[in-house]
């Protein structure tokens, strides 16, 4: 899979229950932040539909998403009916949240998950930090939990450089993500060992 044109927006939450509203939404826990945090808006089976950066402003909310591939407006539109606020959506500049974002965020060995595949990726499997177990209900939320307390998460999504152009063919239980330039995000099973990565396929763990 390559990077497809982005679509990076910034939308601003204006009102009294502005933090009340997205506390409701979002997997990390927005109370007694002073200046901004990451975060998922999951779907209902818990797989992540969006991951959003929150800034507190002096008036209101700003979230920015570096690649609406689900109409995030649309989203927060839904459940805004329920709540005193509004929003305002704007668009961003693309050429700040292409190709050399994502790559620039991968040498860093952060993954950026609006630029994989929406809906099918447990968010423990890219961030955990991004998700507060011990916060009230969000969408999501009773499958999340199920899968940290009972263990059942099986795989976890990883950056990996290549180290020359020979890289061998991935092993069946390995999901390619996305490649960019001499980087790959793979899916793959939990706790195994890298260190014969190097020889055995051509790729280092980042």
């Amino acid at each position: 899979m390559k990077i497809e044109t982005p679509n990076p927006i910034k939308i601003l939450i204006y009102g009294d229950e502005k933090i009340d509203f997205i506390q409701n939404i979002i997997t990390n826990d927005i109370l007694n932040k002073s200046k901004s945090l990451y975060s998922y808006i999951l779907t209902p089976q818990g797989k992540i539909l969006f991951e959003i950066q929150i800034n507190f402003m002096s008036d209101c909310l700003e979230i920015i998403c570096s690649n609406d591939q689900s109409d995030l407006i649309s989203y927060l539109e839904k459940y805004a009916k329920l709540s005193d606020i509004s929003l305002q959506k704007f668009q961003l500049d693309v050429a700040n949240y292409g190709e050399n974002y994502f790559l620039n965020s991968l040498k860093i060995g952060k993954i950026d998950s609006n630029f994989l595949p929406h809906s099918t990726l447990n968010p423990s499997e890219v961030h955990d930090e991004y998700i507060n177990y011990q916060k009230g209900c969000f969408v999501g939320q009773e499958v999340v939990s199920r899968i940290k307390h009972r263990q059942l998460q099986k795989k976890n999504i990883l950056i990996f450089e290549k180290i020359n152009q020979n890289m061998l063919n991935l092993p069946d239980d390995f999901e390619l993500l996305i490649e960019v330039k001499n980087f790959l995000v793979i899916r793959l099973p939990k706790n195994i060992e890298y260190s014969n990565f190097e020889s055995e396929l051509g790729i280092r763990k980042i």
